[in-house]
């Protein structure tokens, strides 16, 4: 078992959301497909909204400083969660670059499921995560769509 503060986790949760951010913005520059160039974008976007809402968490005085030093503990295997999410690989396909947009988009709503799990957070930061989930479900489900039309 590892300690983790809450404002440890939130920290970890917006870095999560910045490399997401900085993922999609490098496929916008690197993908000559239109529909790829904009999903990407409109993903960026999201990624960033969700960076900032857990900026608003843990900068804006909505959770008392009992909420945000609350430790839990994380098993040991659930840290294996706990990771950064795969990079593209060089020079990648299309396919690629779906594949790994439609993985680091379940690894995400696995690591928010994960942190959702600990019942004695604060309600306005299982709500955040809540809506964490369900939202990068959404990105995956829209992400498989498109890969469909690649893998048909």
């Amino acid at each position: 078992m590892r300690d983790f503060t809450v404002s440890e986790v939130l920290e970890y949760s917006r870095n999560i959301e910045m490399e997401s951010y900085n993922f999609y913005k490098t496929v916008s520059t690197d993908v000559s497909s239109p529909e790829l160039k904009e999903l990407a974008l409109e993903l960026a976007e999201e990624e960033l909204k969700h960076f900032n809402l857990i900026s608003t968490l843990l900068d804006k005085g909505h959770l008392t400083s009992i909420d945000m030093d609350h430790v839990i503990q994380i098993k040991n295997e659930d840290i294996d969660h706990l990771v950064a999410t795969k990079d593209l690989p060089v020079d990648p396909t299309t396919l690629a670059i779906l594949e790994t947009a439609y993985n680091r988009e379940l690894r995400t709503e696995s690591i928010y499921r994960t942190l959702l799990s600990f019942t004695d957070l604060a309600k306005n930061i299982i709500e955040t995560f809540s809506m964490l989930v369900a939202q990068e479900r959404g990105h995956a489900t829209r992400i498989k769509s498109i890969m469909n039309k690649y893998i048909l």
